[in-house]
């Protein structure tokens, strides 16, 4: 495993900063969220039928027999609490709150409106109904408790029932007997047979009253076995809806609005596998950024270092020109070959506004357009690309006049591709492109070479061995790290010297990778500013 990817397999240290600003350049759009998740929260909100809640309390009370057993004995409170609880919403108790109130609904239908809450470590129920009318709500309440009080004490008289009829019936009938007997004392004239029914009647109402006595001894056994559920605070008609809570839904719209689009922001920035920011760059891939240059217009496709020479953009131009030169000090860089991953990230851009600002410099340098399938280095200064590098190949530089030409204003060589060869990386790999190459360096200090596109085509890479440096331009947004990581790879193959990157066509103010680069432009932009107005009163700039 080579070094840079050692680098991409070792965790990257979380920037909180960066977060941050990848937060800030997209609030609009996670304030726009929230806004409008709580924009249809509030409109759901206000155009539900609000709901109104009461609640009743019911206590239940012991069997008063139970008060006097022991507790292993007797059963808990809190079983028999959980079992009113239930029976409070079964169908018969429901039925009769619906005929009471001759409501126009079923019992399946009134069930879900109901919900009955054990207080705990308490004998004490609570009843919540939840309706659309406040007062019906109310009624609801206080209904099922009259006659769910009515049903348990139904429920528990039946126990007795049959006991407490038979009884009864036994009372009447021995009523009956005693009432017959005192009459046929009253017409009886024999002293015997009077005496016997005397007898007789003493037997009765001996019966009689232990009859009475069971009867009674029966009633009392059912009010000391009964449990009684009594109202311990009814309900009243609540005034105000507990749904749907209007500012409360809206503010948790707008805050889950606001996180999703958040998560979804971060989901992007994840899934985006393009270049970002030159710290990924440095971490990741360990190379040096030499330069970051924002994205600027070309008047007629021209560099802008010969047309805007005192424009931010120009000023970090020269400072890559300052970082290439003190990235070997050493071995000075007289040959710099410029490529990219791909097409379109302007490569071209990049060597020709370098060589200008060499020459600049007041260092005898020659620009070569070494791509001899798409060459755009003529276009850029306006020349002519009739000659070129492929004629060197047939002809001594020496027989070709004006092969290589000087760009207007500086002291800049071009050297175009000249005509389209039939077999470009066989020229550019040959002994005699090292020839050339020689022959040129004994006129010019420095020959920046512009190259195709790496993983286009093979020319880039057949050339960098003879190189003293290697930059490599990328486009954050739009070069793949996978693109950049295999030019990296076949760089590092024949052995090509890496002198850094150099990320072109930056946009400061975008709201997608800006803030990574507004602290390299703020700088640049504040001097300029203030010197732009400093030169309308001195007049025209000179050339740096």
């Amino acid at each position: 495993m080579n070094q840079f990817e050692q680098n991409e397999a070792a965790e990257t240290p979380v920037n909180l900063k960066e977060y941050f600003y990848l937060l800030w350049s997209w609030a609009w759009l996670i304030l726009l969220a929230g806004l409008l998740a709580g924009v249809a929260a509030y409109i759901v909100s206000i155009r539900t039928t609000p709901i109104y809640e009461t609640t009743i309390r019911l206590l239940v009370s012991d069997p008063p027999v139970m008060r006097s057993l022991d507790t292993s004995n007797m059963i808990s409170n809190q079983t028999m609490t959980s079992t009113y609880a239930e029976m409070l919403v079964n169908r018969t108790v429901l039925q009769g709150v619906i005929d009471r109130l001759d409501l126009r609904i079923t019992s399946d239908q009134l069930k879900p409106a109901i919900t009955v809450e054990v207080v705990r470590n308490t004998q004490l129920l609570v009843v919540t109904v939840q309706d659309t009318n406040p007062l019906r709500a109310s009624d609801i309440a206080n209904t099922i408790a009259t006659v769910f009080t009515d049903f348990i004490r139904d429920l528990q008289s039946q126990r007795y029932a049959s006991t407490q009829k038979g009884l009864a019936q036994q009372v009447i009938d021995m009523e009956k007997q005693i009432d017959e007997t005192n009459r046929a004392i009253a017409g009886e004239a024999d002293p015997a047979q009077k005496l016997q029914l005397e007898s007789r009647l003493t037997q009765y109402r001996s019966l009689y009253s232990n009859l009475v006595t069971n009867y009674e001894q029966a009633r009392l056994a059912e009010a000391q076995t009964s449990t009684n559920v009594f109202v311990f605070e009814p309900a009243s008609v609540s005034r105000d809806p507990v749904s749907p809570k209007t500012v409360r839904n809206t503010l948790l719209a707008v805050l889950a609005g606001m996180l999703l689009a958040a998560g979804a922001v971060f989901a992007i920035d994840m899934l985006d596998d393009t270049l970002k920011n030159p710290d990924e760059i440095r971490q990741r891939f360990n190379l040096t950024v030499l330069g970051v240059i924002a994205h600027h217009e070309m008047l007629n496709e021209k560099p802008i270092c010969l047309t805007h020479p005192r424009a931010p953009v120009a000023e970090a131009f020269r400072t890559l020109r300052t970082n290439i030169t003190f990235a070997s000090v050493d071995a000075p860089l007289r040959r710099i070959l410029v490529t990219s991953s791909t097409p379109q990230e302007g490569k071209t851009t990049i060597s020709s506004n370098l060589a200008v600002v060499l020459a600049q410099a007041e260092k005898r340098v020659l620009l070569v357009d070494a791509d001899l399938r798409r060459p755009q280095v003529h276009r850029k200064f306006g020349l002519s690309n009739r000659l070129g590098l492929t004629n060197l190949f047939l002809h001594a530089l020496e027989s070709l006049n004006g092969v290589i030409q000087i760009s207007e204003g500086t002291r800049l060589g071009v050297l175009a591709s000249g005509g389209t060869p039939p077999n470009p990386a066989e020229l550019l790999t040959s002994q005699k492109m090292t020839e050339i190459l020689d022959q040129l360096n004994q006129v010019f200090e420095m020959i920046v070479i512009d190259s195709p596109p790496a993983l286009t085509v093979t020319d880039a890479v057949a050339l960098s061995p003879g190189m003293d440096g290697i930059i490599l331009v990328a486009k954050p947004g739009v070069t793949k790290r996978g693109d950049f990581k295999q030019t990296l790879e076949h760089l590092q193959a024949v052995g090509a010297r890496v002198l850094g990157v150099v990320l072109n066509e930056v946009d400061p103010a975008s709201r997608k990778y800006g803030y990574y680069y507004q602290r390299y432009y703020s700088k640049y932009s504040q001097y300029y500013k203030k010197d732009e107005i400093k030169s309308k009163q001195a007049g025209p700039p000179a050339r740096a």
